[in-house]
């Protein structure tokens, strides 16, 4: 993946906000930034029709199943779990002891 650097201004109350954020959360103002602009935007640019969008929304929002994301998106289960790995969108792969055991 080929990153750019972008410089952005902000008032100094913000920049200070963000410092004391990042070193509550132990990590970087601009690990900050990048997780805000990716909540907030990345759906925008990802070029996916409304129905798409909605859909990824849902599964974001654990509303629906990656297989029913899959079916909305048009691809297979493994190629939707592929294509949320590249667009940096978490999937709830967590479970519980009892599912192990009824697995």
């Amino acid at each position: 993946m080929h990153n750019t650097t972008l410089h952005i201004k902000v008032r100094p109350e913000l920049a200070e906000g963000l410092k004391k954020l990042s070193q509550k959360r132990e990590t970087s103002v601009g690990a900050l930034v990048r997780e805000a602009v990716i909540s907030c935007y990345q759906l925008d640019l990802l070029h996916l029709n409304e129905k798409q969008r909605h859909a990824v929304e849902a599964f974001k929002g654990t509303y629906i199943s990656v297989g029913k994301l899959a079916e909305e998106m048009g691809m297979t289960i493994w190629d939707t779990r592929n294509w949320l790995t590249e667009h940096d969108i978490a999937q709830n792969s967590t479970y519980l002891d009892d599912d192990v055991s009824n697995a």
